[in-house]
């Protein structure tokens, strides 16, 4: 009795620890994959216009925006200057 007792308790542990660890697994990749679509989309920004992606990237600066990190926001920002939403 005691060891179907102490194996359903094992069972039930076991199956409560692995979707835990799952999701951290599962959030890495995604990440590292965003950021290389994000960058390849910035360096196909700079290569269409060099000069407006370089007025845009300064206009970023004075608005605060982080140029050292390149997150979406600031690529969303330079995307909408070279489209002419910001000036």
């Amino acid at each position: 009795m005691r060891s179907i007792v102490l194996a359903s308790l094992t069972a039930f542990i076991v199956g409560l620890a692995t979707p835990m660890l799952a999701p951290d697994q599962a959030l890495a990749a995604p990440a590292s994959h965003s950021m290389r679509a994000m960058r390849a989309m910035m360096a196909e920004m700079k290569a269409k216009d060099p000069q407006g992606f370089a007025a845009c990237e300064q206009l970023a600066r004075q608005r605060g925006y982080s140029i050292a990190d390149f997150g979406m926001s600031v690529m969303m920002f330079i995307d909408g200057c070279i489209s002419g939403r910001f000036r």
